[in-house]
């Protein structure tokens, strides 16, 4: 029983180690700033990086594609949604961090540090 806390420092530290690994390869987005909008553009052969959330909005990620996918399907999904709530021109990227992604990015890092009782 004495080890446990030992098991799970570890295993915290393994998993920021294996980010750290996998961060380590990735290839960057460039975002650029035009007279007609910006641009992003991702740089590699793998998968796209960029993704289109609605009219006036986009993101760019890099990590686990199952963990993109899910953050993606939110943004999307919230994007969609607040036109029908608020006026379109009121949907920013700022909002849909702050009140969609963010809050679901907390309880991830949340559940990463509660320990488990069973």
């Amino acid at each position: 029983m004495m080890e446990e806390p030992y098991r799970w420092l570890e295993a915290i530290s393994n998993r920021r180690e294996y980010v750290s690994e996998k961060l380590k390869s990735g290839s960057p987005v460039f975002a650029v700033s035009l007279a007609d909008g910006i641009l992003l553009m991702g740089v590699g052969t793998g998968q796209s990086k960029v993704f289109e959330l609605h009219d006036r909005e986009a993101m760019a990620a890099l990590g686990h594609p199952a963990d993109i996918e899910k953050l993606r399907q939110v943004a999307v999904d919230a994007a969609h949604v607040e036109p029908f709530t608020r006026d379109a021109e009121d949907v920013t990227l700022r909002r849909l961090v702050s009140y969609n992604l963010s809050p679901q990015g907390k309880a991830a890092v949340r559940a990463t540090f509660l320990r488990v009782v069973s």
